[in-house]
């Protein structure tokens, strides 16, 4: 994993003057972020709805038929390109196309349960900026002519944040507490599939006072803890259940997953797995700005932060706009230019605080 760089930047997005002059804009402090973008149709997310836990092709031919030509399309574009080369290799459910270009920056097509996956090579807000148009055309462009595109929920767009973002335990946990402190940005603003990431607030009352109790023993220690350990205490003390009960993995099916904490080093992560699958890169790159602004405002806080044990998780759609207008006012973010995350019939909603 790269360390941790401080670039000073302009940000690519039409701000303010006054916008790019703050600290936030000019200095970011950046971290390598994992992306996984989805694509599907209405024919596979019919046909994946029979098998969920069939990540396979035998028993999804419609989904077989659309990664084929998918990968033909992308083979074709890189055999008439300088820039890049095309080989068979695999991700965590199997066969990939891996598309490798010059600079070294890789994306590989893979299989899901009712969508086509993305992942590419672990970079940074900044870094990611520079290859976000070969994105476009290599990876959105070519899914539009296998008549795949990004769905609003089916397959979700989870994002990784490397464990360097967090400078101890006490500040994951922060950041873990104030995220499951806003359920209406969890299930609603950001995003809305209960069984692959629900909130805290949509699970059992007996996990939310568990935690409840993890976070007193946690507070009380004198020296303090790590981030392994914060994880580990979540992972097998409050993920005891999920709302996908028989898909499996009680601590991997949430909103927040920590079950790659333990990995080594290089790629040790968080995963916020309850983001809508991105649209285009500009919104990927839009949730990473949050994301960063999150965990560097957190940075500041130096109590542990109060978890409010929400068990409402539902919410009309002037109180998602709310919760979420709230989020972006806390971290000092442009309305405006934040405002497109939501989905577009939020956008026209008035937040009542403005």
């Amino acid at each position: 994993m790269q360390k941790i760089v401080i670039l000073i930047i302009l940000f690519s997005i039409n701000l303010s003057a006054k916008e790019m002059c703050s600290d936030f804009f000019t200095k970011p402090t950046e971290y390598l972020f994992g992306l996984e973008f989805t694509f599907t149709n209405e024919n596979i997310i019919n046909e994946g709805n029979v098998n969920p836990k069939d990540y396979g092709l035998a028993k999804n031919p419609i989904k077989a038929v659309a990664w084929v030509k998918w990968l033909e399309i992308v083979k074709d574009k890189c055999a008439k390109s300088p820039d890049c080369i095309t080989f068979m290799s695999s991700d965590k459910h199997g066969d990939a196309l891996a598309v490798q270009f010059n600079d070294n920056f890789k994306f590989t097509i893979g299989i899901d349960s009712a969508a086509l996956e993305i992942n590419a090579t672990p970079y940074s807000r900044t870094e990611f900026s520079k290859v976000k148009e070969r994105m476009q055309d290599y990876v959105f462009n070519t899914a539009q002519l296998a008549n795949l595109r990004p769905h609003e929920r089916a397959g979700q767009g989870h994002i990784h944040i490397s464990t360097e973002a967090f400078k101890n335990g006490t500040h994951l946990r922060n950041f873990f507490v104030d995220f499951q402190n806003r359920p209406e940005i969890i299930y609603g603003a950001l995003g809305n599939h209960l069984y692959n990431s629900p909130p805290l607030a949509a699970q059992k009352k007996e996990q939310r006072n568990q935690l409840t109790e993890v976070l007193k023993n946690l507070d009380s220690r004198f020296f303090g803890y790590s981030i392994g350990e914060f994880a580990n205490k979540i992972n097998t003390e409050v993920y005891t259940s999920t709302v996908a009960k028989d898909w499996g993995g009680e601590s991997y099916y949430q909103a927040f997953n920590m079950t790659r904490v333990a990995y080594f080093s290089k790629k040790s992560t968080v995963e916020i797995r309850s983001f809508r699958p991105q649209q285009n890169p500009d919104i990927y790159i839009l949730e990473t700005i949050l994301l960063e602004r999150w965990v560097e405002k957190l940075r500041l806080v130096k109590n542990p932060i109060s978890y409010l044990n929400e068990d409402k998780y539902e919410y009309s759609s002037q109180e998602i706009v709310n919760g979420y207008y709230q989020l972006i006012k806390d971290l000092d973010l442009p309305w405006e230019h934040f405002k497109v995350l939501l989905l577009e019939r939020y956008q026209h909603i008035k937040p009542d605080q403005l």
